[in-house]
């Protein structure tokens, strides 16, 4: 396997042996609770702290999603501090607006093979160490999502219960998958792995431990050339493996729900939409690599802060997705700003 470094004060945690925690985790002490219930849509007020963050990167591909994803969420009545993690780069330093922690770059931790998702684990490990309040729910999003409406309260979050985003591509019985599972998950916890992923909700203290173990076995995944070709050549969904296995081994347990619809589902029944792929012209065209149709919009091509196309036709999240972002992309021209909640903590 390739020599792997990591840069920063994460990574001196992240060297500590993932097994030995899980020996000692207080998540795998825990007994879980299975079963929790959501409260209803319209009830948002919190019964603890709760925090939603994302990782990006000082670019301004990042920041103009960091930037629309803040709009919508304040827009949505979230009642929750958001914090962007924000990795280093060669650029100067881009002001965020809303509560911003900068934290190191992990994409060249594997040498020669670059790889943006090891930031989501570098930077979550970093900020997940720092003092903060270690019964606070964590939310964590992407930066390309939007708000519908509030994620509502879960509750408080117990060590060894989170709740997560189930996805089918990271079913256990694919077998590239399971490639990853076989080289990398204790064989005794390798029933316990759940096709988990973002958006994750879970308790603060249990993400501490959990974030440790997340960016070692992101980095070791990635740098594994057999599950590199695994996973289609790329790495790609490396973090999202180190998550799912360095869960399985501390004893977390998800609830699986559901917060998001992508775009392309023509679907508003989650509270959030993760503008992953291109809007399609025709709303029963859906967006794959091989077979790339008229594309009425997508975050790859997008300039900030030009007014988007007219949306007739495409899917119902997508055109409520285009409308949000005409309405921030005028609303900046005219120089408002919604008010920013919580940016006073730092932690």
């Amino acid at each position: 396997m390739p020599t792997v470094s990591i840069p920063s004060l994460a990574v001196a945690l992240a060297r500590v042996s993932c097994q030995e925690h899980s020996r000692s985790s207080n998540c795998s002490r825990a007994s879980f609770y299975y079963g929790a219930q959501l409260v209803l849509a319209d009830n948002v007020l919190y019964t603890g702290p709760v925090r939603v963050v994302f990782s990006c990167e000082n670019t301004t591909y990042m920041w103009w999603q960091a930037e629309f994803l803040r709009y919508t969420y304040v827009q949505a009545g979230m009642n929750a501090e958001l914090t962007a993690l924000v990795a280093a780069t060669e650029e100067p330093e881009i002001q965020f607006s809303c509560n911003s922690i900068r934290v190191a770059n992990y994409k060249a931790s594997i040498p020669d093979a670059p790889l943006l998702v090891l930031n989501k684990p570098g930077g979550i490990a970093e900020w997940a160490a720092l003092d903060g309040p270690g019964d606070e729910t964590v939310l964590i999003v992407d930066p390309d999502s939007m708000f519908v409406r509030p994620v509502v309260d879960p509750g408080p979050l117990t060590a060894g219960h989170a709740y997560s985003e189930e996805h089918d591509y990271m079913c256990v019985d694919i077998p590239g998958n399971r490639t990853v599972i076989d080289r990398h998950c204790r064989q005794e916890v390798r029933a316990r792995v759940q096709p988990v992923g973002i958006y994750i909700c879970i308790n603060r203290a249990c993400l501490a431990e959990l974030a440790r173990c997340w960016l070692q076995k992101s980095i070791e995944i990635a740098a594994d050339p057999v599950c590199r070709e695994a996973l289609s050549g790329t790495g790609w969904l490396s973090d999202m493996w180190g998550y799912a296995i360095a869960a399985a081994e501390l004893g977390i347990h998800h609830d699986l729900i559901g917060f998001s619809q992508v775009t392309g589902s023509n679907s508003l029944e989650k509270p959030i939409t993760h503008y992953c792929f291109p809007l399609m012209e025709n709303r029963d065209d859906f967006w794959m690599r091989d077979t790339q149709k008229p594309i009425l919009w997508s975050k790859w091509t997008y300039r900030p802060w030009e007014n988007p196309p007219d949306f007739a036709g495409t899917t119902v999240e997508g055109e409520l997705l285009l409308e949000r972002l005409r309405e921030f992309v005028n609303a900046r021209s005219a120089g408002e700003e919604p008010s920013i909640i919580g940016r006073s903590r730092s932690t």
